[in-house]
């Protein structure tokens, strides 16, 4: 069975990556892991077994407290607990305590809320941005707004770079979550010889999950985000799936070097990030 980290702080805003992990494995099998770290209080005494005993204290505290957060949630969705556990972590860098946890365990998904709004910057040098950078995990990033709905639909943004190794990976999820997706891909005049059906018509024989192909001339003018931005309002997909490189932050892969760019759909749609083999 897949397994999902789904972090949280107890933060209104983490309720929303808690939400969309809930509506997901209602969707698909898999095991959610609910996951808080803490910083340690250290008692001020040289005796180990005091120290040790008052860790081990704040540990239990604060594994009932995420325990109780965690069934509140489900009570308030009308939602049946499935497979799920709970788990609190000392750490002083709760970025590398998920990220540890994440690799130590064998998780296919980190799942995590935005705290901004309106921004992609509100991510980036964030908790979520700094996980998401950094982690060969596939990361879930949920708009701190999110309102719970069935995943209908997922989007792959791609840059049609090793397109089929990515698009089985995609495929697998879309299966897994039992949801079609659509591809869309921004060129430049002369980079596409084929036409949009000929390659709709290929891709759909060799996957079935394909369902809409959308070939957007770039715009110049306008930049990504904001074309990216204007696909989804009229496409309305539950995700959003990117694949980002690991020698290249997230933000400026996606988005290039503006860091003044505005993305409005950070605000509103969940977002997969997978890394670029």
């Amino acid at each position: 069975m897949k397994k999902i980290l789904v972090t949280t702080d107890f933060s209104v805003a983490s309720k929303a990556g808690m939400r969309f992990a809930i509506q997901l494995a209602s969707q698909m099998e898999v095991e959610l892991v609910f996951f808080h770290c803490f910083h340690a209080l250290i008692p001020t005494t040289i005796h180990q077994e005091h120290i040790k005993n008052s860790l081990h204290t704040q540990s239990q505290d604060h594994l009932i407290k995420l325990e109780r957060f965690v069934a509140k949630l489900y009570r308030s969705m009308h939602v049946q607990a499935g497979a799920h556990g709970c788990v609190v972590v000392e750490h002083l860098n709760p970025e590398q305590a998920i990220l540890e946890y994440a690799h130590a365990n064998g998780f296919q998904f980190i799942c995590m809320s935005t705290r901004g709004a309106g921004s992609v910057l509100k991510i980036i040098g964030t908790h979520t941005g700094n996980v998401l950078h950094r982690s060969s995990v596939p990361v879930l990033i949920v708009p701190r707004h999110y309102r719970v709905r069935p995943v209908r639909k997922i989007l792959y943004a791609s840059d049609l770079e090793h397109f089929d190794p990515e698009m089985d990976i995609v495929s697998a999820f879309s299966d897994h979550v039992k949801v079609k997706t659509d591809v869309a891909h921004f060129y430049f005049p002369g980079e596409i010889n084929l036409s949009r059906e000929n390659l709709k018509q290929m891709w759909q024989q060799k996957y079935p999950q394909l369902d809409q192909l959308y070939l957007e001339q770039y715009n110049l003018d306008k930049g990504f985000p904001a074309q990216l931005d204007q696909l989804i309002q009229k496409t309305r997909p539950s995700i959003v799936v990117f694949f980002s490189h690991a020698k290249k932050t997230w933000f400026d892969k996606i988005f290039g070097t503006s860091r003044a760019a505005s993305m409005s759909f950070v605000t509103k749609v969940p977002m997969l990030v997978y890394r670029k083999k």
